[in-house]
């Protein structure tokens, strides 16, 4: 069986995103698959769009994830692809890893993703150079995150969140999702990435949707987690 790749479209701050790509992870250690950890701003995204009616502190959460993902970008420019998918782990523990909020609200969930992470003890934890911090307030890096993030968005042809899930890039099929509330178990991840990989790739597929979810299971999220949520 051949080596199979797929770029894997991230923001930290997502935490839909972070149990897909906890499912992915367990896909990778048991198929041959390579995956291309890569940076989709949800601020980004979230531009045309804007937060009316949005709770307060979405905008600073998005914020807080772009920063994390400048710290990415520079990472990843100088030390190369290879440290982002360990880099994403463990900046999406330091946000979802955490004991829940004493309030049992999807509010005080946002306003904790909302605060700030010690992102120098993040990137030592991986091995990076904590200076490397310093770019989460530097502009400079977004125009490539936005260039990345339009073309994310542009594979899998609009209206999309995070994650997506780009096969075979960049020519390949692509997709939103899929949006899941807990990380299957071993078996249970391979069954589901082969129903996901069917539909993506059979020609002409577009869509499946279901807009009422459950809201994912993490600790930090632990006492909301399985409510039923429309939250993106």
């Amino acid at each position: 069986m051949s080596e199979q790749r797929i770029d894997f479209f991230f923001d930290p701050v997502c935490p839909f995103c972070w149990v897909t790509a906890r499912w992915v992870r367990s896909v990778e250690s048991q198929r041959l698959l390579r995956v291309n950890w890569r940076p989709l701003s949800l601020k980004m995204l979230n531009e045309p769009i804007g937060y009316e009616g949005k709770p307060a502190a979405y905008p600073e959460a998005h914020q807080r994830g772009l920063e994390m993902l400048r710290v990415v970008a520079a990472a990843r420019a100088e030390h190369g692809v290879d440290v982002v998918g360990e880099l994403y782990r463990a900046l999406g523990e330091a946000v979802w890893d955490v004991a829940p909020p004493a309030e049992e609200s999807f509010e005080a969930v946002l306003a904790s993703t909302a605060s700030g992470r010690d992102l120098e003890a993040v990137l030592e934890e991986v091995g990076l150079p904590r200076g490397l911090a310093e770019a989460a307030h530097d502009p400079s890096w977004d125009a490539g995150l936005r260039s990345e993030t339009e073309e994310a968005v542009q594979r899998a042809g609009g209206g999309v969140g995070t994650p997506i899930l780009s096969f075979d890039p960049p020519d390949g099929p692509a997709l939103f999702g899929p949006v899941i509330d807990s990380a299957p178990d071993d078996a249970e991840a391979v069954r589901l990435w082969d129903a996901v990989e069917t539909l993506t790739r059979w020609p002409g597929f577009a869509e499946l949707k279901r807009t009422l979810r459950s809201f994912p299971e993490t600790p930090l999220s632990s006492r909301i987690a399985g409510q039923e949520t429309q939250v993106r």
